[in-house]
C-alpha cells in the first residue's frame, strides 16, 4: 500500500530521533532517507518528497536536548519498521492467583480522611481488575470508624467517588461503615456470649505490662455474663474515653505480642471529637480489624488485597472471624510500594494545607489536596497524568510480594505514551526578549506550523508577520538569548534563518539570512519557538518539582484559545503541560513532564 503523508512523517520523525541518540549528535538527514528509502522502495521515485520529511523530521529533533529525544523515541518507536519491543497490553494482564474462590468478591475500603493517592491506589486497581478479570463483585466501603485519631473529612466520601469514577473504577455496592454500628455492636455481643471477647479495665500503661510479660488481664476470667453488663453501659455511653476496651481472648502465651488479647472495640468521646455524619450519637466504635473481619464476611468479601503491613491484621481478623463462625477471605498480600519525593500522609497534607491561591503558592504549604506537588489523585490529574498512566502503573507494579520502588519519571515515561499523540504542539517563551530581525525581504513573513509533527491529519495553522522597513519583531525566550554569540546562526522553528548581529538586556537584533531550513542544515544551528509580538496570551507556568514549586512568566501563542480548559498540551521545546486556567486575559499552565 502507499504511504500516507501521515505515515510518512511519523516515520521520519522516528528515524531521525533515532539518528541522533544514537550518535549522541545532531541527526543526519541522509541517513534518514536512507533508512526510509530501504524501508520503502517504492517511493525512491518520490525523493523530493521523502527529502522534505526528512529535513523537517531533522529540524525537530534539533530543537531537542539528548534526554528530550530519548523519551521522545519511546513514544514515537512504534513508527519505526523494525521497532523495539515495548509495554503491551498483554503484559498488563494480571496473573492468575492460585488457590482463588470461584466466586470473586472485592473489596476497596479507603479512611475518607482525605482523596485518593498513589500509595492507596493500587489496592482499589487490584481490587478493581481482578473482580472484572473473574466476572466478580467489586465492593467500595468507606472504613470510617475513628472520630479521634483519622477523623473522616465529610467531603472527602465524595472525593473518593469521584476518583474512582475518574479512574475508570466502578464499583458494583457501596458500603459506609458508620452506618453498621449497631451491626458491630449485635456482633460484639455474640462474641462476649461466646466468651470470645471480654471488657478490660485496665488503663493502657498496665495491660501493656501485662501484655509484654504474658500475663493476663485481671479482667480476662469474668463470667460472660458480667462483661455483657459492661459492654451494654459501653454501648449507652456510661464510660468515659480510655476507662474500658472490648478484648479478644486469644492467648498471653503468643510469640506475636500483637496478638495477645487485641483490642476490638474503644471508647470516643464525641462531644469533643464528633463523628462528621453522627456527630456524638455513639460513643463505641469498632477498632480496624473488628469492623472489617465483620464486614468482609458479612458482605461475602472472598479476595482481598492489601499490603504486607497488615500481615498480623489478618491473623487478627482471622481469629475474630472463626470465633463467630464467619467466613474468611483469601488475602493476596503485596510488598510496601516506596514513593521517592513525595508526601503521602494524608494527616501531613491536611495540616499544610493553606487557603492561599496558587500565585502564593510557592512555599511549604498546599493550597489544597490537589496542588501539583502532592501525589494524591487529584493533584495529579490537574497537573496532566492521565488516569490511564495511573492504572496501567497500579497494572505494572502489581501485586509482587517484593517492595516496589516508583519515581515521577516511571509515572512520566507511562504517561508521555498516552498523551503524546493527542497533545497539540504550541509555542511559548519565558522571560520575553524582543528580537528584531533586519534585512528581511517582502512584505511579510509567514510560517506554517503543523499541530502535530506526527499527525498530519491535524493540520496546520498559518502565522503571518509583516515586515516593516525591512524588520519584522517577534519574542523569544531570556533562556534562548543567554547561548547567543555575536554571529551565531539560529533558526526560528518554521520560520526564518538568522545571524545574531548584537545583544542588549531584554532585545536581540539579528540579520535575516533564508526561510528554507536546508539553507544552513551544515552550520547545525540553534533552532528555538518564538511567538509573534502582540499577539500572545501572558503566561504562567507552574512547575513542581518534588515537594518544590517555581514559577515561570511568559507568553503563549494565542491560538492556544481554542484548547478545552483541562487540556494537554505540548509547549514545544518545553515540555507536556496541561491548561489549568484560560482566557483573553491570559493562561496558567501546569507544567507535567518533558
Amino acid at each position: 500500500m502507499p504511504v500516507t503523508d501521515q505515515e510518512l512523517t511519523r516515520e521520519a520523525y522516528a528515524q531521525a530521533l533515532l539518528n541522533a541518540v544514537q550518535h549522541k549528535g545532531e541527526p543526519s538527514v541522509q541517513a534518514v532517507i536512507g533508512k526510509i528509502l530501504a524501508a520503502h522502495p517504492d517511493l525512491r521515485a518520490q525523493l523530493n518528497r521523502v527529502s522534505e520529511a526528512a529535513e523537517e523530521a531533522c529540524s525537530r529533533v534539533s530543537g531537542l536536548s539528548h534526554e528530550g529525544r530519548i523519551r521522545e523515541l519511546e513514544a514515537y518507536s512504534e513508527y519505526l519498521p523494525d521497532k523495539p519491543s515495548k509495554t503491551s497490553q498483554a503484559q498488563l494482564d494480571l496473573q492468575d492467583i492460585p488457590g482463588r474462590p470461584e466466586k470473586v468478591v472485592t473489596r476497596f475500603s479507603p479512611n475518607p480522611d482525605g482523596p485518593l493517592h498513589l500509595g492507596n491506589l493500587r489496592a482499589a486497581v487490584l481490587s478493581y481488575k481482578y473482580a472484572k478479570k473473574y466476572g466478580g463483585i467489586f465492593i467500595l466501603r468507606f472504613e470510617d470508624t475513628d472520630p479521634k485519631v483519622k477523623p473522616p473529612i465529610l467531603e472527602a466520601y465524595q472525593w473518593i467517588r469521584d476518583d474512582l469514577q475518574w479512574l475508570g473504577l466502578k464499583w458494583d455496592h457501596e458500603y459506609v461503615q458508620s452506618d453498621r454500628i449497631e451491626i458491630y455492636y449485635e456482633y460484639a455481643r455474640k462474641l462476649v456470649q461466646a466468651d470470645g471477647a471480654y471488657v478490660c479495665e485496665c488503663d493502657r500503661e498496665l495491660f501493656s505490662r501485662l501484655k509484654a510479660s504474658g500475663q493476663n488481664c485481671p479482667h480476662r476470667n469474668r463470667v460472660s455474663g458480667d462483661s455483657l453488663i459492661l459492654l451494654e453501659s459501653m454501648v449507652r455511653g456510661e464510660f468515659d474515653e480510655e476507662k474500658a476496651v472490648l478484648r479478644l481472648k486469644t492467648s498471653q502465651a503468643d510469640p506475636n505480642p500483637a496478638l495477645r488479647d487485641p483490642a476490638l472495640m474503644r471508647i470516643i468521646d464525641t462531644k469533643l471529637h464528633p463523628h462528621p455524619r453522627l456527630g456524638s450519637k455513639y460513643s463505641l466504635f469498632p477498632l480496624y480489624n473488628f469492623s472489617t473481619a465483620i464486614d468482609d464476611s458479612l458482605m461475602g468479601v472472598t479476595l482481598v488485597f492489601r499490603g504486607k503491613e497488615h500481615q498480623t491484621n489478618s491473623l487478627i481478623q482471622n481469629k475474630i472471624q472463626q470465633k463467630l463462625g464467619l467466613s474468611s477471605p483469601l488475602a493476596v498480600q503485596y510488598g510496601r510500594l516506596q514513593l521517592e519525593g513525595y508526601v503521602l500522609s494524608k494527616s501531613q497534607i491536611r495540616s499544610a494545607i493553606t487557603t492561599h491561591q496558587l500565585d502564593s503558592g510557592l512555599t511549604t504549604s498546599y493550597n489544597g489536596w490537589d496542588d501539583p506537588r502532592l501525589a494524591t489523585v487529584v493533584a495529579l490529574r490537574r497537573r496532566g497524568i492521565t488516569a490511564e498512566a495511573l492504572v496501567n502503573l497500579m497494572l505494572e507494579v502489581g501485586a509482587k510480594p517484593i517492595e516496589a520502588r516508583i519515581s515521577w519519571d516511571n509515572l512520566a515515561s507511562v504517561n508521555r505514551k498516552i498523551i503524546e499523540p493527542i497533545a497539540k504542539r504550541y509555542f511559548a517563551v519565558t522571560d520575553p526578549v524582543i528580537m528584531e530581525i533586519e534585512g528581511v525581504p517582502g512584505d511579510r513573513l509567514v510560517a506554517t506550523i503543523p499541530n502535530h509533527p506526527g499527525k498530519p491529519d491535524e493540520g496546520t495553522r498559518k502565522v503571518e508577520i509583516p515586515v516593516v522597513q525591512g524588520t519584522v519583531r517577534v519574542l523569544v525566550s531570556g533562556r534562548d538569548t543567554q547561548a547567543f554569540t555575536q554571529g551565531k546562526t539560529v533558526r526560528l522553528m518554521d520560520l526564518v534563518n538568522v545571524t545574531i548581529t548584537s545583544m542588549k538586556t531584554g532585545s536581540a537584533r539579528a540579520k535575516f539570512i533564508s526561510t528554507s531550513v536546508g539553507d544552513i542544515r551544515e552550520t547545525k544551528p540553534s533552532i528555538i519557538q518564538w511567538v509573534k509580538e502582540g499577539e500572545g496570551l501572558p503566561m504562567k507556568l507552574y512547575k513542581a518539582f518534588g515537594m518544590n514549586m517555581n514559577m515561570d512568566a511568559g507568553i503563549v501563542e494565542s491560538s492556544i484559545l481554542r484548547e478545552p480548559l483541562g487540556s494537554e498540551v505540548q509547549l514545544v521545546r518545553i515540555g507536556y503541560a496541561r491548561i489549568d486556567t484560560l482566557s483573553e486575559n491570559g493562561a496558567n499552565i501546569i507544567y507535567t513532564h518533558d
